[in-house]
């Protein structure tokens, strides 16, 4: 469906200064008690696309406040913004967790602030630090272990999170509910190339059986849904407290298919900075600090889960590549891996690797 002009119009707001000074203003003494108003602000776009059906903006807000005591103090703010509606559930979700238990300590949340109905934008306090994958691609000989151990802390909370502490009702993860649907890019693989187009629809179809089945004997547990290097927050390697961001697709599920995400989304990510003796280590550990368990120790049906969801990861990959025209994608190579992945689900093999 085309994006109407009034909905461009005002997203597009987000990026204009007198605009964004006069929102903070309004609403910032909610939040800071000593706020008073403004005195500057730089703005730095991150993402600001304006498409015939779609329009998605970040935006960071560098901003310098005075205080009540008139004081000058820094603040760092982020916009997220989707024509689609989704940030505003991510505001909500992202609520939920800062309030039960995600808002201090070692494993925490971005702090949430507020949402938009117009421009269809959550505003939320930026994270301090980088994300994991800028600190493991600038040092190829870092190590990562401490990192890991935390980020395994945090998803263990989150998978013990109890969803009944309040109303809010959270979605299922689907793993067929994506952007764009299979439908599309079954049909789009097809008219590419014929042999493409069967393995991604039998990859799919297999993905889909083999999900279903798994998912039968599985609670309502609460997952993040795009657990991957660059969401995660830390000031160093070294550090002992993290910070998770964006919660757009967190949903009740499968937990395992966090680990699966992950660690195959580290791998794709990190292939080229970690090698692959270590890459394969790494995945490994985070399994079995997990777990606490060596790998194995560990029932072979969450091996298998987790596999499933390295193929589902790796598929999703392959399909984002595909439609990057622009840039050279090897989405064969990452295809191939993805259907590795689910045979090693398929055939009850104890390990999380296909290179």
């Amino acid at each position: 469906m085309k994006l109407s002009e009034k909905t461009k119009k005002s997203i597009a707001k987000l990026v204009e200064k007198d605009f964004v000074i006069d929102v903070l203003n309004q609403h910032l003494a909610k939040y800071y008690q000593d706020f008073k108003e403004i005195k500057s602000i730089e703005l730095n776009p991150f993402k600001r696309h304006l498409g015939v059906t779609s329009a998605v903006f970040v935006v960071e807000y560098k901003i310098k406040y005075i205080n009540l005591a008139a004081q000058i103090k820094d603040l760092d703010i982020f916009v997220s913004a989707h024509s689609d509606g989704s940030r505003e559930g991510a505001y909500k979700k992202t609520n939920i967790l800062y309030e039960y238990g995600f808002s201090k300590g070692k494993y925490r949340v971005t702090r949430p602030l507020f949402f938009l109905d117009e421009q269809k934008a959550f505003f939320y306090v930026a994270s301090p630090g980088k994300s994991f994958f800028d600190f493991f691609t600038q040092d190829v000989l870092a190590d990562l272990s401490n990192s890991m151990q935390l980020m395994t802390a945090w998803i263990k909370k989150l998978h013990s999170f109890d969803t009944k502490v309040t109303n809010f009702k959270w979605p299922k993860f689907d793993i067929l509910d994506m952007v764009p649907a299979p439908e599309r890019f079954v049909k789009n693989f097809y008219e590419s190339d014929q042999k493409l187009g069967q393995k991604i629809e039998t990859l799919i179809n297999d993905l889909d059986q083999m999900d279903k089945e798994f998912r039968k004997t599985i609670g309502p547990i609460l997952v993040y849904g795009d657990f991957h290097p660059e969401n995660v927050i830390i000031k160093s390697l070294e550090t002992q407290d993290i910070e998770m961001i964006d919660f757009t697709d967190i949903a009740l599920g499968d937990p395992m298919m966090d680990i699966g995400t992950f660690i195959q989304q580290f791998d794709f990510m990190g292939h080229n900075f970690v090698s692959r003796q270590t890459m394969n280590q790494y995945k490994q550990s985070f399994v079995e600090t997990y777990f606490a368990k060596d790998l194995k120790d560990i029932d072979i049906e969450y091996i298998n889960r987790i596999n499933l969801y390295q193929s589902w990861a790796a598929m999703r990959t392959t399909v984002f590549l595909f439609y990057m025209k622009d840039v050279f994608n090897p989405i064969q190579d990452l295809l191939e891996d993805s259907v590795q992945y689910l045979e090693l689900a398929k055939n009850n093999k104890r390990s999380l690797n296909v290179n």
